[in-house]
């Protein structure tokens, strides 16, 4: 459905919904969830080093990500950082369709990408 879905893999976090990762497979996207990939109940910077290790684009609801001092943009591949708080998940899922739509895959790389219920925001450092 979406062009050049190949070249973009995802690590959807444990707090990642099972909508989401379904979303993205419907979409073309390849997703390991943590839990495939034996990572379940591990910290967040060993989350972070084992997509940085497969070069995967991390899939996230834990704000902890979003702390640019401690995953600073340079040293992954790309965070997406999902923000429901009081969103709905249909309105979260258009705004990361539209996203994975309109950013050209190496742009994702070295960036922490905010996904809220109207909008998307790119933080690069």
């Amino acid at each position: 459905m979406l062009n050049e879905t190949s070249s973009i893999s995802f690590l959807a976090d444990e707090c990642v919904r099972l909508p989401t990762i379904i979303l993205l497979r419907k979409l073309g996207y390849s997703v390991l969830t943590a839990r495939e990939a034996m990572l379940g109940g591990k910290s967040d910077p060993e989350i972070l080093e084992s997509a940085v290790k497969r070069k995967m684009v991390l899939i996230t609801e834990d704000i902890e990500f979003g702390n640019i001092i401690l995953y600073p943009p340079k040293t992954h591949h790309g965070i997406i950082l999902l923000r429901f708080r009081h969103s709905l998940e249909e309105d979260i899922h258009n705004v990361l369709t539209q996203l994975l739509i309109e950013l050209k895959p190496d742009k994702f790389d070295g960036a922490l990408i905010i996904v809220d219920n109207n909008k998307y925001r790119i933080r690069r450092v």
